[in-house]
């Protein structure tokens, strides 16, 4: 997941997502930061902890505004647009730099399990919503 912003006259992507993605979009080099953020994501992964990482890239206005015409290209598109947005982004976020990682705890609220266990019980079908998107 990215976005775009324009800061003190410069424009930059940012972007987060699991590290076996990112990593492949980041640009040639830097392999100590990423060395060390492995170490931490696997530290943080064995505590229980969901990971993402983080990364950014700087954007010239050209590269901007011709992949701004692309994405509205393929967001206003008829046909297919899900798959043309996916490819429009896939353009955009390379090269970029790793910037970091974050880690929380994933879990249920208090009494939201044993809720669940007692609709089961009554059978009730459940349908549990998250905020992930599967690509």
């Amino acid at each position: 997941m990215s976005v775009i912003l324009r800061r003190e006259g410069k424009i930059y992507l940012y972007c987060k997502g699991a590290d076996t993605v990112i990593n492949e979009r980041l640009k040639e080099g830097d392999q100590a930061i990423r060395d060390i953020t492995a170490e931490h994501l696997n530290k943080f992964a064995a505590d229980g902890l969901r990971t993402l990482c983080l990364a950014v890239r700087e954007l010239d206005e050209e590269t901007y505004q011709h992949w701004k015409e692309k994405h509205h290209e393929a967001a206003t598109s008829l046909d297919d647009r899900e798959a043309k947005v996916e490819a429009v982004y896939e353009e955009i976020e390379r090269d970029m730099t790793l910037a970091g990682a974050t880690a929380i705890e994933d879990k249920l609220q208090d009494g939201v399990p044993e809720t669940i266990a007692n609709l089961a019980l009554a059978n009730i079908k459940i349908w549990v919503l998250t905020g992930d998107k599967a690509r």
